[in-house]
């Protein structure tokens, strides 16, 4: 294999196409469980749409409140982020408990004499329109007072009344429901004719967290001062008289005390500015703090007061509705159908795409679908002045479709880690297992070049002794303690064991996962199996021979889709097999070719051979023995006077190699690789040497 492309094969075993099939049943389920819920959230919150109505559930009253909390939410949120929209165009006067002391009003009900004079200051700015948030619905005792006031009222010629809806409910009938009358409750005769305009100042509904949202243009019969105020100043939207049953939602300029306002005193002194109402739109009505002077409480919630304390004014509701009517900037809900189409998309989108996702990149994919939401509505709610249930696909779509990618993910991914753990507990050091088993590794056959390191082992002098012993119990023995020793030297320095066979181990580092040091740790790992791994059977010593190579291999499991095992395959292989048995030749222990031997450092002593050509490979090798590190090693004479005798080999002066040779020999009694040149020196003399010699010894066996 040359290239680095994965192996195909033609099938998967069935565990794979049974994983393939749980990560798509995962995404199938996540979508239309995401897809269920965001439509069921989203019909529930038009179900009370209204907010205020309470109609009878329709999706229980679980699912109606959650999405009857979250359509307010979506509703709130946009203003937050836009921020206040300051108006100079409208004020407000307001009857608060200061401005009646120092004006000697007790009660709810101020004499109308000051209505005259406020009225009177009015004309004189040259105010564009004003409107009383109050409801005169009983005659003052002095008729002259109502006199002047109606005056005032006739004068000015833009202002407007106030009505109100009174309920009375009666007894319950014998099916147990209650019928309500309303009726209207509207002001005096003589002021209704002097005024402008009248209408009712009702809210209906009111939400739950006692807040106005939607816009409400007043009754059947009778339209709201608002409406009227916004007919007589010429809105367009009021031209067309079937308008006014349209569905509009508020859309607020700012927190409480957005609007520029005046206690009523500071509006009666002489003192103030000149023209201060000029061409504004005057409100004047009454805090909370003065009940009665509405019908109800006068506080109300407003869409800043989610990170804002205060509510706002019932009389700031009324000026922000007319603001919208004149201005056209009232708030509209996408119809039902193109929401519920919105939270079907999403969650099939996100609740089949984020399972095929790590965690991590599911995590971020989940937050930049939220904001792209939260984004998207505040894009068409300050451009189109549109809203819509977004914080149902993005506060409660996302979060469950990535509560369930992250749930399934774990689910596949703890099955397959423990498929790797299990596949490679038995040749990995349970620190590498855990890693395969953490990282993104492919079980399926076929393989992938790598860089890595091979070691070949075989116990010498077993095979002849196996055969004399003659008891299989006995050979059992002696190999468990040698494979538990090898193991425990392979797997303590990150090895993988690829098989046993006979009384041979092959390993590799650097697969299944990269490691730089892959050439390292197998060294040391040898020099370790070189001290230990002794055993003395009947007098006999038994020793591990080993060979080490480095190079690209193919790594991978390897075999059928029915069986296959994870293997490395290549010359690297090969070669550090055959390594491994030049050490029987050589009298060695370990074995290491030159390109490992580049790759070891100063940390290793090693031992240059020769140059080898060994069978099925063309080309020589410099083979070197690994005598230890350089902490263990021992290093004499000899090491120099070898050094030596090679160099004479090579340059084929045979008689000064000889001589070293014998004396390497003599520092060092039973040198393996110099009793081996001395009698490859004895059969080269039987010959001339060749023109081109260069020192290289061949074998033509294993």
């Amino acid at each position: 294999m040359s290239t680095d492309a994965p192996v195909p094969l033609p099938r998967k075993p069935l565990r794979h196409r049974f994983r393939r099939l749980l990560a798509l049943s995962s995404s199938v389920v996540g979508a239309v469980l995401v897809s269920a819920l965001g439509c069921l959230l989203t019909q529930a919150s038009f179900s009370v749409g209204t907010f205020g109505s309470r109609a009878p559930p329709r999706f229980g009253w679980l699912c109606d409140s959650v999405g009857e909390k979250l359509a307010r939410l979506s509703y709130d949120l946009p203003f937050t982020f836009r921020g206040p929209v300051r108006s100079e165009d409208a004020c407000i006067v307001y009857l608060d408990e200061k401005a009646g002391h120092e004006l000697r009003q007790r009660g709810s009900i101020w004499d109308r004499s000051l209505h005259t004079q406020l009225l009177q200051r009015l004309t004189a700015d040259h105010a564009r329109a004003a409107l009383f948030d109050i409801v005169f619905s009983e005659e003052w005792p002095e008729a002259k007072v109502d006199d002047d006031f109606a005056a005032a009222l006739k004068e000015n010629g833009h202002v407007f009344l106030a009505g109100a809806m009174e309920s009375d409910a009666g007894a319950p009938l014998a099916t147990g429901v209650r019928i309500v009358a309303k009726r209207v409750i509207a002001p005096i005769p003589l002021l209704r004719r002097a005024a402008a305009g009248w209408g009712l100042i009702e809210f209906d509904p009111i939400d739950g967290d006692y807040g106005i949202r939607r816009m409400n243009t007043g009754a059947e019969t009778v339209p709201s001062a608002t409406w009227r105020m916004a007919e007589h100043l010429g809105a367009e939207e009021t031209k067309t008289p079937e308008a006014r049953a349209a569905l509009r939602w508020m859309n607020y300029y700012g927190p409480a005390g957005s609007f520029p306002s005046i206690a009523y005193d500071q509006a009666l002194e002489p003192g103030l500015q000149p023209g201060f109402f000029k061409d504004r739109i005057v409100f004047i009505g009454g805090r909370s703090t003065l009940a009665g002077l509405g019908f109800g409480k006068d506080d109300y919630r407003n869409p800043y007061a989610q990170v804002r304390s205060g509510f706002s004014t019932g009389v700031e509701v009324h000026l922000t509705a007319l603001l919208n009517l004149l201005g056209g900037e009232w708030l509209t809900r996408l119809d039902e159908r193109r929401e519920l189409w919105f939270a079907l998309a999403t969650g099939l989108v996100l609740g089949a795409a984020l399972p095929r996702f790590r965690p991590h990149i599911a995590a971020l994919i989940a937050l930049a679908a939220t904001t792209c939401i939260g984004l998207f509505a505040c894009w068409i709610f300050a451009h189109r002045h549109l809203w819509f249930a977004w914080c149902v696909p993005a506060f409660v779509q996302v979060p469950v479709a990535l509560t369930w990618a992250i749930g399934a993910r774990y689910f596949l991914e703890e099955r397959r880690r423990i498929a790797l753990r299990s596949a490679f507990g038995h040749y990995l050091s349970p620190h590498i297992a855990d890693r395969i088993a953490d990282a993104d590794f492919d079980l399926n056959p076929g393989g992938a070049v790598v860089e890595a390191s091979v070691l070949f082992t075989d116990l010498e002098g077993f095979t002849p002794l196996a055969e004399k012993l003659d008891n299989p119990q006995l050979v059992s023995g002696i190999l468990v303690e040698y494979f538990t020793q090898t193991t425990k030297h392979i797997l303590g320095h990150e090895g993988t064991i690829l098989n046993f066979v006979g009384d041979a181990v092959t390993a590799v580092w650097g697969a299944p996962l990269a490691d730089p040091a892959h050439a390292r740790k197998a060294a040391l790992a040898a020099c370790r199996l070189h001290e230990s791994a002794r055993i003395s059977v009947g007098g006999h010593m038994l020793r591990t021979r080993v060979g080490l190579h480095t190079g690209r291999v193919l790594a991978g499991n390897i075999g059928s889709a029915e069986r296959f095992d994870y293997a490395v395959v290549g010359d690297p292989v090969n070669f550090a097999s055959r390594l491994e048995g030049l050490n029987k030749y050589l009298g060695t222990n370990v074995l290491v070719s030159d390109v490992m031997r580049q790759q070891l450092g100063d940390e290793f002593v090693l031992r240059a051979l020769g140059d080898f050509r060994v069978l099925g490979r063309k080309q020589s090798c410099v083979i070197h023995e690994l005598l230890g590190t350089t902490v263990d090693a021992e290093v004499g004479p000899w090491f120099d006077l070898f050094e030596c005798a090679l160099t004479a080999f090579r340059s084929g002066d045979l008689d000064s190699a000889e001589r070293f040779f014998h004396e390497t020999l003599a520092a060092r009694e039973g040198d393996g690789p110099a009793q081996f040149y001395l009698a490859h020196i004895s059969k080269l003399r039987r010959a001339p040497l060749p023109l081109d010699w260069a020192g290289v010894v061949e074998f033509a066996e294993k």
